[in-house]
Formats: structure tokens, C-alpha cells, sequence
């Protein structure tokens, strides 16, 4: 019992800390707080459903034509909102938030008659037995897939140019334009990537749990308070913190009989990691 909710508190706070990257992504390249992220993986698993229920398409190619479809999208997005009328990161951010309820309202207005939808099993079934315990496959290659994302983007942003350019613009915006960095270019990725990033944690929580227009609603919440523990900046920090909100849930849940007590819990060790940061901050500043 304790090594199978381990591994599920494990897997569903790696998502959480994939939800954080996504939002410190964005905040670090262009001071946006992208609220409507979650909702846009919620919009990807949908059109991953439609492509393998509808279109029947094989599983590697309906994952490949949402991926695609999402990093569209998150071009999209950026012109959209961005592009076409720049303004100061608080109204950029406030236009996310727009974007949230429409596409919830769309979401609703297509899909909300007959949800939740079971996703399809594109994740082999079954459990493995570890120390006598069983734990799911599913959750294991949740874990497993959700790292390699991490990792993916962290060679990304730290061992490519595109990551030196990213770091550029995210240090100083004017300086970097001066110097003949393409500042329009590179926010332009860095939405790309981060909408890549939704997508794949809106297909992971669809066939983790089930797919409907407001299952991802706790995770941009739980996402959040990780992506503030990391103080919009770290996203090492983000996914630990993503992880450790994880297991909190997923053990009050199992022990507690209570999913409701796990948000308080959950949001009750954002609220005393925060008062934590901020004296240890005012120690350091003091100095």
C-alpha cells in the first residue's frame, strides 16, 4: 500500500512540476503567466482522442499529429495574444486568462454532454510487483515519461543555442535586442515549447484519470503553488516541490479517506514553504 501510493503521489506531482515548468518557461522568456496552460493540454488530449476514437489513427502517429497540432497552437497563441498588440506582462497575463474561459466554454460547449470520456490505453495495463507491493505500469511510465520530458527541455534551454538565446532574452530583453538577438523569434519558441510541455501532461492526465473539460483545473492549482515555491525561476525547485505536493495528496487521500483534506494539505505546505522563503530571503537580504 505505501510503495503503490508512493508511485502514485510520485507521478501525479511530476505532472504538477510539468505544469510549473511550463508557467517558469514563460515567465523567465517573457514575464507572462500563462493562466490558459493547462486548459491548452486539456484542448491537445482532445484532439489526441478525436485522432485515435474518430480518425482511428495508430498510437504513435495520433501522438505525433496532437504534438504537432499543439506546438501549432502555441504559435498561434503567441500571435494571438502577444504579437499582435504588444503590452506590459500583467495585461499579457490577463489575456491568458481570457483565453482560459474560451477555450474551457468551447471545451464545455463540444465535449461537456457526455464527459468524462475514458481515454484510450495507449499504456500497456497491468502492475508490477516491487517488495511484495504491486505497483501500475501506468504510473511508473508516467514517472518515466514525465522525466524525460523534464530532461528534454533542460538540454534544451541549457545545452543549445536556442537555450543560450532563451537565457539572453530572459536576462535582459533590451540588451539582447541590441546584440541582434531575434527577441521575437525566441519568445515564439519558447511558447512553443511550453504548449509541447501542456500537451503531453494533458495526454498523461487523461489516461492517468479520465478526460473532461475541467480535469485539468487542480492540476494548473497544484502546478502553480510549485512554480511560486520555486519562485517563478527554478524549475529544479518546481518539480521537487511538484513531487513533494504530489505524494502529500496522494497519501492524505489513501490514509485520510479524504480528497478534499488533501488540497487544504497541499496548499497549507505552499502557504508555510512560502512564509519560509520569504524570512529565509529577508535573512539573506539583511546581510
Amino acid at each position: 500500500m505505501l510503495l503503490a501510493t508512493l508511485a502514485g503521489g510520485i507521478s501525479l506531482g511530476f505532472l504538477y512540476g510539468l505544469v510549473a515548468l511550463t508557467l517558469i518557461l514563460l515567465v523567465r522568456t517573457t514575464g507572462v503567466l500563462n493562466f490558459a496552460a493547462a486548459e491548452v493540454g486539456m484542448l491537445c488530449a482532445f484532439v489526441a482522442f478525436a485522432a485515435l476514437t474518430q480518425f482511428h489513427l495508430p498510437v504513435l502517429v495520433a501522438v505525433a499529429v496532437t504534438l504537432v497540432f499543439s506546438g501549432l497552437l502555441g504559435a498561434a497563441v503567441y500571435c494571438g495574444i502577444v504579437l499582435i498588440r504588444p503590452a506590459d506582462p500583467l495585461t499579457l497575463s490577463l489575456r491568458t486568462l481570457g483565453l482560459l474561459l474560451i477555450v474551457n466554454s468551447v471545451a464545455y460547449k463540444i465535449w461537456g454532454a457526455n464527459s468524462p470520456y475514458t481515454f484510450p490505453r495507449i499504456l500497456p495495463e497491468g502492475v508490477v510487483t516491487i517488495s511484495g507491493f504491486n505497483v501500475g505500469y501506468v504510473q511508473l511510465l508516467v514517472i518515466a515519461f514525465a522525466i524525460v520530458i523534464a530532461l528534454a527541455v533542460w538540454v534544451l534551454t541549457e545545452r543549445t543555442r536556442l537555450g543560450l538565446l532563451l537565457r539572453a532574452v530572459s536576462s535582459d530583453r533590451e540588451a539582447a535586442a541590441d546584440l541582434g538577438v531575434p527577441v521575437v523569434s525566441v519568445d515564439l519558441m519558447a511558447w512553443c515549447m511550453a504548449t509541447v510541455v501542456a500537451c503531453c501532461v494533458g495526454i498523461l492526465v487523461a489516461h492517468l484519470f479520465f478526460l473532461a473539460p475541467d480535469m485539468m483545473a487542480p492540476i494548473l492549482l497544484a502546478g502553480f503553488a510549485a512554480a511560486q515555491l520555486g519562485d517563478m525561476q527554478s524549475a529544479r525547485v518546481a518539480l521537487i516541490a511538484g513531487v513533494v505536493l504530489g505524494i502529500i495528496q496522494s497519501a492524505s487521500s489513501v490514509y485520510f479517506n479524504q480528497p478534499e483534506l488533501s488540497q487544504i494539505l497541499s496548499f497549507l505546505v505552499l502557504t508555510v514553504g512560502l512564509i519560509i522563503r520569504g524570512r529565509f530571503r529577508g535573512r539573506v537580504i539583511s546581510t
